[in-house]
């Protein structure tokens, strides 16, 4: 099979199943954590002389009010993007609140965490837990969770997918990044997640049911809406720091992993077609990922190259028959944003040479690529993936 009549989603689904396509398939944009923030982004088509051209991608305020650009189709296309992809959208109710306190932007989601936007930030932070404090089954019970069914949340959605499906690209689905583990510590606060998952873990494990139980309604009613119009359903939920996971590999295995295996069970269960599944974590996971192969995840986004143990060669020899790896083409804390473009390149032929062969690599960023990264090193790592990656 030639590169011409190769699909697209071809490409991706043999990477994914460890067959080697004609080259290495590339994400760009089909998720946040795969995407580019919008100056970035203006930069990068402006040192590559192109120009957007209107199209129907369903728009998603969410996406685009936290600050990543959602790639028209006509750019996908020139920069041969192998992927396509559609989050879920926000509710109808409650509308979202947006007020200034002095020259911070604030909002408070329909969970009823606060977010703070200050001038000097590009994103939106979290500043406030609903749950926080002495945390109680009344408490749990009492707090307004709220609702999956929510029409507005998949406005658009079959009309969207079946459009992406057109593409002859890889469909991907996903909820914002937003897991269930990050959930919890958004809802109850950082050093109270944890302490309780010690001292009171069949209380706070209350709060990472209820937010399974909503979590699971969603992705029922994604896949309702798109049909076999997916191939691929992507879960974010951070378990790493720059030195290793966040929690124990114990604590993951008693409290966090059985909620995970029941999500990604439910997702294929409910998915209408045979869709594969992409488990996103930055940082050192490197202990906790033959956990990940056994409940199920088919893919790992991405791969924090700069994390301790996440060395490409040692991670695709021994993990590489088992686990597709999404992402981690090139080192974004520094590389990407403060390497030349030699360097840039030098970058990404290592990590295809390490993770291409015999398939099970989808080239992306180790995670969004953000508005410090210089638009010549940007389009030096896409000319490198052209040149190396067949």
């Amino acid at each position: 099979m030639t590169e011409v009549d190769y699909a697209p989603r071809q490409r991706v689904l043999d990477a994914i199943n460890h067959r080697e396509p004609d080259r290495v398939p590339f994400d760009f944009g089909s998720s946040i954590e795969t995407g580019i923030v919008t100056s970035a982004y203006d930069r990068f088509i402006e040192v590559m002389g192109l120009e957007e051209e209107p199209d129907d991608t369903l728009y998603n305020f969410f996406v685009d009010a936290s600050g990543f650009k959602q790639v028209p189709e006509n750019i996908l296309r020139h920069l041969r993007v192998d992927t396509r992809g559609a989050e879920i959208l926000l509710p109808s109710r409650p509308e979202l609140s947006i007020e200034m306190e002095g020259t911070t932007m604030v909002a408070r989601d329909e969970w009823g965490i606060k977010w703070a936007k200050p001038e000097s930030s590009v994103y939106m932070d979290p500043v406030d837990s609903p749950l926080k404090g002495d945390l109680t089954i009344e408490r749990i019970n009492a707090f307004p969770w709220p609702d999956p069914d929510d029409e507005g949340r998949y406005a658009g959605l079959r009309e969207e997918a079946k459009r992406l499906r057109e593409t002859g690209c890889a469909v991907m689905l996903s909820l914002y990044g937003l897991g269930i583990f990050g959930m919890v510590r958004l809802l109850c606060g950082m050093e109270s997640t944890f302490m309780d998952m010690v001292v009171k873990p069949s209380v706070i494990g209350r709060v990472f049911d209820k937010v399974l139980e909503f979590q699971m309604r969603c992705w029922e009613n994604m896949l309702e809406a798109v049909g076999d119009c997916v191939d691929i359903c992507f879960h974010g939920d951070d378990l790493g720091m720059q030195q290793g996971p966040i929690i124990s590999p114990r604590m993951y295995r008693d409290i966090v992993k059985p909620i995970h295996a029941e999500l990604f069970g439910h997702v294929k269960r409910a998915a209408k077609t045979d869709v594969k599944t992409v488990y996103h974590s930055c940082g050192s996971v490197r202990k906790l990922i033959p956990d990940f192969i056994e409940i199920g995840v088919d893919a790992l986004n991405p791969i924090q190259v700069s994390a301790r143990g996440m060395d490409t060669k040692e991670l695709k020899n021994e993990f590489g028959d088992d686990l597709c790896f999404w992402g981690g083409g090139i080192d974004n804390q520094r590389v990407l944003p403060l390497g030349s473009v030699s360097e840039v390149k030098d970058e990404v032929e290592r990590r295809i040479d390490d993770l291409a062969p015999g398939g099970g690599f989808v080239f992306g960023t180790v995670h969004t690529i953000q508005a410090d990264v210089p638009p010549e090193n940007i389009r030096a790592m896409w000319e490198a993936l052209q040149e190396h990656g067949k």
